[in-house]
């Protein structure tokens, strides 16, 4: 179902770097021919305590689909719904698509999250900060792309109870923003 594959290396405990093959490139940002915009998203509920469980869960389970997400820059505080479903607590979400790199070369990337996620690119772990935890943000993590165009991104996400959060942010001209929703289809 998803293919996920950790690099091994770590980089600052939990982050992963990335080095990415020939990249299907599209001319940066248009969409490819059958792409649209935001990123797929299915939701199972549970209480999961690692995203390992998450996908344990998701190998026997059907999923509720949601509507697609326009980008990853979501905050909830305590008793606000997990992204655009109904409900508050012990959601988990297994985010698709593609991403689009406007250049090769090495971007750095942030994530805030509350509570576990791991995120792949191209098929490789780049990230994981995978068990329960308050709202953080990951050291900048390195992801280098030999070309410019569209990867695929797999986002294995879960919230247990309280606030939550899911933000992927890239630097910029020096300064960290969140990724436009241009940047991402299904």
């Amino acid at each position: 179902m998803i293919g996920l594959k950790t690099f091994v290396g770590a980089v600052a405990g939990i982050a992963m770097v990335l080095v990415v093959g020939a990249a299907v490139a599209a001319d940066a940002p248009a969409r490819g021919e059958g792409m649209r915009a935001g990123l797929k998203i299915d939701y199972y509920y549970g209480d999961f305590g690692h995203v390992d469980k998450v996908l344990e869960y998701v190998a026997s389970n059907d999923s509720i689909p949601g509507e697609p997400m326009p980008n990853l820059d979501f905050r909830g505080g305590e008793g606000k719904p997990v992204f655009n479903q109904k409900h508050k607590n012990y959601v988990a979400a297994i985010i698709t698509g593609f991403i689009n790199f406007p250049s090769a070369g090495t971007h750095m990337i942030k994530v805030r999250s509350n509570d576990g996620v791991r995120i792949a690119i191209a098929g490789l772990t780049v990230f994981e900060d995978p068990k329960p935890h308050p709202d953080r943000t990951s050291d900048p993590v390195p992801v280098k792309v030999s070309e410019a165009g569209w990867l695929p991104i797999e986002i294995v996400y879960f919230e247990r109870k309280g606030s939550w959060s899911l933000e992927l942010t890239w630097q910029q001209d020096g300064d960290f923003s969140a990724i436009p929703a241009s940047h991402f289809a299904h």
